[in-house]
């Protein structure tokens, strides 16, 4: 189930244009990456019944994962992309530590939600 649609992402976040074949593809990638961030909490889950604190937070989240997976090329972003060291003969080149595969900016609207926490709950 799709966090966000293309209107969300075009008029409330007012992302990167793209055509509605890419975002289609970024969004479920998007949507995996807030998953896995997220301990996998929202899978599945209707968010309309949530705070909507969470819901704002957690689709301009995975509207900044669609947008920064398309400003560093695409699906292939989140796969780490192109080597980060390559060598021909005597010729050798080494682009910096890699590329990230979350946004920042992801990470900074989940920050709040309480969705990140990884510790143990317990219930009495």
């Amino acid at each position: 189930m799709p966090y966000i649609d293309q209107a969300f992402y075009n008029d409330v976040y007012k992302g990167i244009p793209m055509d509605a074949e890419t975002f289609t593809m970024l969004e479920a990638r998007a949507s995996d990456v807030v998953d896995v961030l997220t301990n996998y909490r929202l899978a599945g889950e209707d968010l309309s019944h949530k705070p909507e604190l969470i819901r704002t937070n957690v689709k301009k989240a995975v509207a900044a994962q669609i947008e920064y997976m398309y400003s560093e090329g695409g699906e292939l972003s989140v796969h780490g992309g192109s080597p980060s060291s390559v060598s021909i003969g005597g010729f050798s080149y080494t682009e910096g530590s890699g590329v990230k595969v979350v946004s920042e900016m992801a990470r900074s609207y989940l920050r709040p939600t309480g969705l990140l926490y990884m510790g143990v709950e317990v219930r009495c």
